[in-house]
């Protein structure tokens, strides 16, 4: 099996929230990072009111020039249409170049949009590739029309496990509503053992 292949696998187990074995590296290849620790999201979405929220969700990682480095989860719909409308969650796609990305990657973070209520997702850092360092974790839901609530925040792959501390940034429009839509975000690194 390819490289390419093996990553993508760990990766499409990672955002499925499964505990995986990585397999075995093929001979005479050195895979990067293999043991760069978990990030765990967990996160809650409110139920619909006056305003029905597309819940439109992409989870990336930029570098600490701001450039992005993977996207750990987006979800279908975004996925496969939504992101060329460019309203939902514009900070991923204006990163993302989501059209140019292979088939077998996007189907690797690919997943069903998180259902209303508290959800968890769990991402295996290795399977990514990913080599000590600090980096951006960004989390946006799109909410309705130009509405988006993107969190945000800093972690070291490498560095010590703990909670990574969040901005949240409302808009770019504004909505009349005092509704959350996503709240209680917490984001853990753990780092590996």
């Amino acid at each position: 099996m390819p490289l390419a292949s093996l990553r993508r696998l760990g990766a499409a187990l990672a955002v499925a929230g499964l505990a995986a074995v990585p397999p075995p590296a093929p001979s005479g290849v050195v895979l990067a990072q293999a043991a760069a620790g978990t990030l765990s999201v967990r996160f809650f979405y409110d139920a619909p009111t006056t305003i029905d929220p597309t819940y439109h969700t992409a989870i990336w990682l930029e570098d600490a020039k701001g450039k992005m480095v993977t996207t750990l989860y987006v979800s279908q719909e975004l996925s496969d249409t939504a992101y060329k409308v460019g309203r939902a969650c514009p900070d991923w796609v204006k990163q993302a170049n989501w059209s140019a990305v292979p088939p077998d990657d996007v189907a690797a973070v690919t997943a069903p949009t998180p259902n209303v209520g508290a959800g968890e997702l769990t991402f295996d850092l290795g399977s990514f590739g990913l080599a000590p360092g600090t980096y951006g974790f960004r989390f946006q839901m799109h909410v309705s029309d130009s509405y988006n609530v993107l969190h945000r925040g800093q972690f070291t792959v490498g560095g010590p496990s703990g909670v990574v501390k969040l901005e949240t940034v409302y808009g770019p429009g504004k909505l009349d509503s005092t509704q959350q839509f996503v709240r209680d975000v917490e984001v853990r690194y753990q780092a590996p053992k």
